[in-house]
């Protein structure tokens, strides 16, 4: 999939900020399928999609205690994993609804990934996995959570720029190995701010400044690739498998939208 513009997804979400109180649930379907169609048309064209059935599955709350910062995972059979060209998380409602483009690398098949990512308003997530022959495979979940965008973060600005750059990495199951993959997060500390929060002490709006690519590499082979946006929650944080001899180094390269770059390295030891 070629990189994506995101400008037209800003202007149609904030053409719909502008937009009259939404009525009655049960009015709103014919909306939000209106919606759908054309963050549809805008991300991938006039492509055919398929409903993925079992192949792809969202996993997040159904009502989100923290709209800032809400956990999402998605996961893949394994016959749409192997050879997965790319995956496209959507937040219909968020005002830049294209969350992140996860694009795998060849080594080990993207079962799963997980992240945590900012809600506007109660909105549908779509999870779009384009598969090895091209085909596009659609998934949804209803989410209810409101004011992610806009929320105050979770500590003063000058703070989370003094942290910016530190990255962290979660093995809960130790090292792994050439034919066991296993779970890994890696975070990087940064307020990957969204354009619509005000700083509450200057009371002053905060530019967007947030990561907008990630790559993650394993003994010098490409892991995963994610072009994030404001959508995704202050501290970008993923998670995703990995397989490989143990003993090699994991490198993450990280770009924000200001074009300051961050890495972060870690060697895999086997346990004892």
């Amino acid at each position: 999939m070629p990189r994506l513009s995101r400008r037209p997804l800003l202007a149609l979400g904030a053409a719909a900020a502008l937009a009259p109180a939404l009525p009655a649930l049960a009015q709103e379907e014919p909306r939000r399928a209106e919606r759908w169609a054309d963050l549809r048309g805008l991300v991938f064209g006039d492509r055919p999609m398929e409903d993925a059935g079992d192949a792809l599955a969202i996993t997040a709350p159904p009502r989100a205690l923290d709209a800032a910062a809400v956990p999402v995972s998605i996961a893949l059979a394994p016959e749409l994993a192997a050879g997965l060209r790319s995956l496209s998380l959507i937040i219909d409602e968020n005002p830049s609804p294209l969350a992140a483009v996860f694009r795998p690398g060849a080594a080990v098949p993207l079962r799963h990934v997980s992240t945590r990512i900012r809600v506007d308003a109660y909105t549908f997530l779509h999870a779009v996995a384009e598969a090895a022959d091209g085909r596009l495979l659609m998934t949804r979940r209803f989410i209810k959570a409101a004011g992610g965008c806009s929320a105050p973060m979770s500590s003063d600005l000058r703070a989370a720029r003094e942290r910016m750059g530190r990255a962290r990495l979660v093995l809960p199951e130790g090292a792994p190995a050439a034919d066991r993959p296993v779970p890994v997060e890696v975070a990087l500390s940064h307020p990957n701010t969204s354009g619509l929060q005000i700083d509450q002490v200057t009371r002053l709006s905060i530019p967007a400044e947030f990561v907008r690519q990630f790559r993650i590499s394993y003994r010098g082979q490409p892991v995963l690739e994610v072009e994030g946006d404001i959508s995704i929650a202050e501290n970008p944080t993923f998670g995703f498998p990995l397989a490989g001899e143990p003993g090699g180094e994991l490198l993450l390269e990280a770009e924000d939208n200001k074009e300051r770059r961050f890495t972060g390295r870690w060697t895999l030891q086997p346990a004892g």
